[in-house]
């Protein structure tokens, strides 16, 4: 509760704060809990909540002690897909239930469609409350062949690579996103040890970039985020940075398979480039990322924050 009440505080007169909590309904209304404080929001229209799900919430201050809150949304770790195929009409027949597969590759189970579908039909779906709803098949389109061949596609000798992160997170206290400011999937970054807990940061970029393959990666330019107030934040941090292998947030933390290449970061700093060593680039083009683990207690911005939080610039010669 008092953490919310901080919140409130620090939003000046006319302000606006985005934060995040999950919805709840309680029998009669929808609440939006942010750490724990059920707060009277309105809802961006339309929307269909999900008990539980996660959304995102903007807080203004109107003066005077008056603040409104807005959800303007949820969100997931991993867009919804459009289309997908169908795997199993139950029963079969007369279809009260449609597995699909998603273009992501991942299996969903829906009582939601229009029209009549079988195994093998690639269909379009559309999404309420974390719900497909499968809504019709896709055509098939015969493409005509080119009438002339097109010319061979010239070389490319050298050039850069540029990579977004898709998610932060800290792992710690048993799992990710269970530390301080990390919670209610705000994804802050902390590493080093805090009254005897262990804690790693780490960025995620998704999947591998066979654009890559092949190619000799010459320097890996990292953007470290701006140093956050944590432990003894008016002192220079030593922070160990490592490449790690996974694509996606794992279950567990993330296996460190390079490095550590150390850095120190001074008191207040601000979002600087670290040039990182080369032998980082072959792990991080076949899906990896980059997590930082050991040295001192520190706290960085999120990519919710900063989007351009752990960007990675990659110069390479084929």
């Amino acid at each position: 509760m008092d953490g919310f009440k901080h919140t409130l505080e620090s939003i000046p007169d006319g302000g606006t704060r985005r934060t995040y909590g999950t919805a709840y309904f309680d029998g009669t209304a929808w609440w939006a809990n942010i750490n724990g404080k059920l707060v009277g929001c309105r809802w961006l229209d339309p929307m269909q909540p999900l008990q539980g799900g996660n959304i995102v919430v903007d807080i203004s201050n109107e003066g005077r002690g008056q603040y409104s809150a807005l959800v303007i949304g949820g969100y997931t770790d991993q867009p919804r897909p459009s289309t997908g195929t169908v795997d199993t009409i139950i029963p079969a027949g007369v279809a009260t239930q449609i597995v699909l597969t998603g273009a992501d590759g991942i299996e969903y189970t829906t009582d939601r469609f229009i029209g009549s579908y079988s195994p093998g039909d690639p269909v379009y779906i559309t999404w309420d409350a974390a719900t497909p709803t499968v809504i019709g098949k896709i055509p098939s389109i015969a493409t005509p062949p080119p009438a002339i061949a097109p010319p061979p596609a010239a070389v490319v000798g050298s050039g850069t690579t540029t990579l977004t992160a898709i998610g932060t997170d800290t792992f710690g206290v048993g799992g990710w996103g269970r530390w301080a400011l990390s919670t209610q999937g705000r994804e802050h970054i902390y590493s080093g040890t805090w009254a005897g807990t262990v804690l790693t940061g780490a960025w995620f970029y998704g999947a591998p970039r066979p654009e890559l393959a092949g190619k000799t990666v010459t320097a890996v330019r990292f953007r470290l985020p701006r140093r956050l107030k944590a432990g003894n934040y008016n002192t220079p941090a030593t922070v160990n940075i490592y490449a790690h292998n996974s694509s996606y947030k794992p279950r567990d933390d993330v296996a460190r398979v390079a490095g550590p290449f150390t850095v120190t970061v001074q008191p207040n700093a601000e979002a600087q480039i670290i040039n990182l060593p080369t032998s980082f680039g072959p792990i991080i083009a076949a899906g990896g990322g980059i997590s930082i683990a050991g040295g001192d207690y520190v706290w960085f911005q999120s990519r919710l924050e900063d989007p351009e939080s752990g960007k990675i610039d990659m110069d390479w010669t084929a």
